[in-house]
């Protein structure tokens, strides 16, 4: 439950190991949102520190290239989890624990344990791409397709995903600045 700078969940007793609970509660990973764990009668109840950030289920996100940037960011989270032990694929990406800063175009993940564990990254990747999909307005969600076929058919490293996106967005901004030109030019004629 989200309540404007704190996220409260009950989680499994267990589902966080010892080191992890370490390192997100130090704050020492600064792209996950910092925890505090307590016990309570149904396992364990984890806050999370959300001061200054918002999950991206309150924002409505109807530009590929704003979704483009917020998978972009989640994704190098998850491949720079890996130098503090903690497994990507163990981390739920949902549009309510992943979180944006409006001001600063900060984006950070409270580190929830995915459900049935580990082994299911790509599942988890393609799921929230889905989910950044459903309020697209701008006719180019054909992009966000191309990248979850890559994820999908493709056995590639995060930071080869990364690298994906960041071709897409290139992509798009040469043919929007592309069609902005004949736009000019088109103008200059009259």
């Amino acid at each position: 439950m989200w309540d404007n700078n704190v996220l409260k969940l009950n989680i499994k007793e267990g589902s966080v190991t010892n080191f992890e609970r370490v390192i997100l509660s130090s704050g020492r990973c600064d792209s996950f949102m910092p925890m505090g764990f307590m016990k309570s009668r149904e396992g364990e109840t984890v806050c999370y520190d959300c001061s200054g950030f918002a999950p991206l289920e309150n924002y409505r996100i109807e530009r590929t290239e704003d979704a483009l940037y917020l998978l972009e960011r989640t994704l190098i989270i998850l491949g720079n989890s890996l130098e503090y032990l903690i497994i990507p694929d163990k981390v739920t990406l949902t549009r309510n624990t992943v979180f944006y800063n409006k001001d600063t175009g900060q984006v950070r993940i409270a580190y929830v344990p995915a459900a049935g564990g580990e082994g299911k990254l790509r599942n988890h990747i393609i799921n929230f791409i889905s989910q950044l999909s459903e309020d697209i307005r701008d006719g180019k969600g054909a992009y966000l397709d191309e990248v979850t076929k890559y994820v999908r058919y493709k056995n590639y490293f995060i930071k080869d995903i990364v690298t994906k996106v960041a071709v897409i967005k290139r992509r798009i901004y040469a043919e929007d600045a592309n069609a902005k030109t004949g736009m000019d030019q088109n103008i200059a004629s009259y």
